[in-house]
Formats: structure tokens, C-alpha cells, sequence
């Protein structure tokens, strides 16, 4: 029985055995409280926020990397580029969770540039899935490198500019803190919104436009932008759809919307996309269904121009 809850608790955790072994020991053998044990002992998470602007071409942006530095994994890296200067305003020491909807909020904003933000978020996660071993145990590190430089350099290369301007901040979490999707721990107890967290995060029941050429719904994954129907029937939904544009006199009309997370099953795939601050969609994907995705390379952003030109006034 022993045996049995160190193999599940290593494999819920990440963690390796002997600290599986200790984990049971200090709880008593108790797996709900060893879970907490571990996690609280991980210190595996690095969130990284970060604010840039591109002043040759007027833009300005976020984004959010986490990162499991024992495993390598990229968690996910949420980005958003705009010709709206208001972005750039966004606060780097808040709590990561209330940055990343935040973050998701300015996509919505007016100037917001859908295809070039997946660019970026593409682009950091394949930087920090190609990191070493060593690289990553370094930036896991409270007094660890400072990874400012090199996303600079690539942001650089990204804008074809000589110079962007870059702000980041580093937390180093353990794995109970990335879990717990709670505010900021500095707030008290009593006055924390995280036991109102379900009712901030309002998720409306959507569709996944399907497209006979379109990507299988296995292939969907984070990042992805996909067409999405609000197809929720009650009166909040209907209201938010008319809000987002994705309701007519006709009928629901896809809206496209960044997927946030992918859970397989055995008969399809749930799909959880963003459509802002506290407004999620949860749509279910048969198994052999093609949906549309937006998978394009970055437009020419002359074709942007009048945007720059509208915030210059």
C-alpha cells in the first residue's frame, strides 16, 4: 500500500522518491496532505512578466512565461502586441494570475494584433523549450541569470528593430503557490478573492467552428487561435456574444479567440479558450472533428499603418 501511494504521489508531483518517501512520512501517510507537502517544497515554477515596446514600429506589449525548471516544461507563455500605448502601462509586480488576465484582456482592446501576438508566444516558447538543463536551473535560481538580455535579443529579431525597450520580472514559485490560482498571498486571508474565484471566472458553453480542412481537434493546442461560437443559452451569455460580436439577428457568428488549455479524453478533446478578463469558453471536440484554426505567418505591418498614425494624434 506504501509502495502504491509513493508511485502515485511521484507521479502527481513530479517529485522523486525519497522525497515522495518523507512527504507520507511527515503526513502520516495521508496522499491529500503529502500532495501539499510536495508542493509546498517544489520551488520548480518561474513566472516571468515582462512589458516591451517597439518604438520604430509603435508597438507595445506583454508577456507571460511559466516554466517548470526541473521538468523543462513550458507551461504557457500568454503574449499580446498593440498599437495601443495603454498596454504598456500594465504593473509588473501584481500577482501573475491577475497579470495573465489582464494580459488576455488588452487582446480584446482596440489595436490589439491577433497574428503577430501568436508570433511572439510561439517564438518564447520555443526559446525556453530549447534552454539546457543547466539554463533553466540557473533561472530557477532567486539570484539566478537575469533573462532580459536574450529575450531582448530575440524580441529585437522578431520586430526587425535595433532596439525595443523590455522590462521583466522574475517569481520564483513553488509548486502549491502555482496551483493554488489564488490572489496575491500578501492580501489576508479574509479579505483574498481567492474564495470568490469561481464566480470571477465566468465560463460560457461554446463551439468549435469545424472546417473539412482544417486542423484535427487532437492538433488544437495552447496558443492556437480558433473560431469559436458562443452558443450558451442563458441571458449572461447571450449578452456577452452580442459584447464580443459573436451574436447577429441570425444567429451566433464565430469569433476568434486564443485557446488557453487542451485536455484530451477518450471521445474527443475539451477546449478552453479566452475571451477576456474572467470570461472563458469551454467547448467539447468530437474525436475526427477538423476545426478552423488561425495558423499565419506576421503580416506586413504596413497594413496596420492607420493605427499608428490614429494613437500619434
Amino acid at each position: 500500500m506504501a509502495d502504491d501511494k509513493i508511485a502515485l504521489l511521484m507521479e502527481e508531483t513530479g517529485c522523486d522518491e525519497e522525497q515522495a518517501r518523507l512527504a507520507l512520512e511527515e503526513s502520516g501517510y495521508q496522499l491529500a496532505e503529502a500532495v501539499k507537502t510536495v508542493a509546498r517544497a517544489l520551488r520548480h515554477i518561474v513566472v516571468l512578466k515582462g512589458k516591451f515596446a517597439n518604438p520604430g514600429g509603435d508597438q507595445f506589449g506583454l508577456f507571460m512565461a511559466v516554466l517548470n525548471v526541473k521538468t523543462g516544461a513550458v507551461l504557457r507563455v500568454p503574449a499580446v502586441v498593440s498599437f495601443n500605448p495603454a498596454v504598456y502601462t500594465a504593473a509588473l509586480d501584481a500577482h501573475w494570475f491577475d497579470f495573465e488576465k489582464h494580459l488576455y484582456g488588452c487582446r480584446l482592446w482596440d489595436g490589439s494584433l491577433q497574428t503577430e501576438s501568436l508570433e511572439i508566444e510561439r517564438a518564447l516558447a520555443d526559446h525556453f523549450r530549447a534552454a539546457s538543463g543547466a539554463d533553466l536551473a540557473d533561472l530557477g535560481r532567486d539570484d539566478g541569470a537575469d533573462p532580459t538580455g536574450e529575450i531582448a535579443v530575440l524580441l529585437r529579431r522578431l520586430f526587425k528593430a535595433e532596439r525595443v525597450s523590455l522590462k521583466v520580472q522574475k517569481d520564483v514559485l513553488d509548486l502549491g503557490q502555482f496551483q493554488s490560482l489564488s490572489s496575491s498571498p500578501e492580501r489576508p486571508r479574509g479579505k483574498s478573492r481567492s474564495s470568490a474565484k469561481t464566480e470571477e471566472l465566468l465560463v460560457l458553453k461554446v463551439a468549435l467552428e469545424e472546417d473539412r480542412a482544417g486542423v484535427s481537434a487532437r492538433e488544437v493546442r495552447a496558443g492556437d487561435m480558433v473560431s469559436a461560437l458562443i452558443v450558451d443559452s442563458r441571458d449572461i451569455g447571450q449578452y456577452l456574444a452580442r459584447l464580443f460580436g459573436g451574436l447577429s439577428d441570425e444567429g451566433p457568428v464565430p469569433v476568434l479567440a486564443p485557446v488557453e488549455a487542451v485536455e484530451s479524453g477518450p471521445d474527443g478533446v475539451l477546449v478552453r479558450v479566452r475571451f477576456s478578463v474572467g470570461v472563458c469558453g469551454d467547448a467539447a471536440a468530437a474525436e475526427g472533428s477538423r476545426v478552423k484554426i488561425v495558423r499565419i505567418a506576421v503580416r506586413n505591418q504596413e497594413s496596420h499603418s492607420w493605427w499608428r498614425r490614429f494613437f500619434k494624434t
